[in-house]
């Protein structure tokens, strides 16, 4: 069984490579499965919460939280995270994982099937793609590279990886490095890449596609799809609402989480909501000196969460009833 530690390591590594606006913590959590081959179910209130707190200290380039995450890690084998409880938050992630098969970044031909739902384990059926197989449109220099104008973002690191292996770029002494060549220098402007800075780097490099023009695929250009997209509208306009996800969706606000932001947004994504919040103890200073992981609520954090204090692990927890569910 891996340790809280190890997932930790392991998410990390994933988010940095991961595009945030279409990565969901059900990916996430099967990606953690996939590496340590096992259900990590029980796991998924400890899991929604490191990636929110990876997602908005570590990855959202704001240097001070870095010491956060720090702080706050130190909790991770004993804080209330670790302890898989909480119905209230994998009912919730229930209904945003997505069922697609997901392909590994490093160019792993080995697909892996995933579990439909909890309800209709025995039945497996293969659904259309989520965010990761979602054409996007590319950049003229990233076209150069891949020869085509769009394709699933999956697709392009897919094949990055296979005109690096074919050229040979990985440095020997250390093979997630890569020695840029003249096509790749002119992609990232720069001489030399790790794997993680190269997917950080790829976002700049691929765009949404116009609304009109958005449709699914493992790999193929979207012209070889065009004929097929009004069915496809058709036939999800008949059926149940489509779910976005992505750690970025905007989503619902409560009354009193609008009157605590001040922004006079009523919407906002999870991480983003976090992140306000953080900034505001720290600004009044609510962390207990004795244990900065514990903080002491103000009479607007009272009035919000309806606690006298609460640990930084539990944050997420407390904010589930002021994510209105439309």
């Amino acid at each position: 069984m891996a340790t809280d530690e190890e997932l930790t390591k392991k998410l990390k590594e994933f988010l940095r490579s991961s595009d945030l606006s279409t990565t969901s913590t059900g990916a996430v959590r099967r990606h953690l499965e996939a590496e340590f081959a096992t259900d990590l179910s029980h796991k998924k209130a400890f899991i929604r919460e490191q990636v929110e707190l990876i997602v908005t200290t570590e990855l959202s380039g704001n240097g001070e939280n870095e010491a956060e995450q720090e702080e706050i890690g130190e909790g991770v084998e004993d804080g209330d995270a670790g302890n898989g409880n909480g119905e209230e938050e994998e009912e919730e992630e229930d209904g945003e994982e997505d069922e697609e098969e997901e392909q590994e970044p490093s160019g792993n031909s080995a697909r892996k099937k995933r579990r439909v739902n909890k309800s209709s384990n025995k039945e497996e059926k293969k659904r259309g793609g989520g965010g990761f197989t979602k054409l996007c449109s590319l950049s003229p220099e990233l076209q150069d590279l891949v020869g085509e104008t769009t394709l699933a973002r999956t697709e392009v690191v897919k094949r990055l990886w296979v005109y690096i292996r074919e050229k040979d770029l990985q440095d020997p002494k250390n093979r997630k490095k890569i020695i840029c060549d003249e096509k790749l220098k002119k992609l990232f402007n720069v001489n030399a890449i790790d794997m993680f800075q190269m997917n950080k780097a790829l976002t700049k490099h691929i765009w949404p596609l116009e609304d009109g023009d958005s449709s699914y695929a493992t790999g193929t250009s979207s012209k070889s799809k065009e004929k097929e997209k009004p069915q496809k509208k058709e036939k999800k306009s008949e059926g149940k609402k489509t779910c976005v996800t992505g750690l970025m969706m905007p989503l619902q606000l409560s009354e009193e989480l609008v009157n605590f932001l001040g922004t006079g947004e009523t919407s906002m994504a999870r991480s983003a909501v976090i992140k306000h919040l953080w900034t505001y103890i720290k600004e009044n200073d609510l962390q207990d000196p004795s244990d900065r992981r514990n903080i002491i609520c103000d009479e607007k954090l009272k009035d919000l969460f309806k606690v006298e204090s609460f640990n930084g692990f539990s944050m997420a927890r407390l904010l589930i009833p002021h994510f209105i569910k439309e």
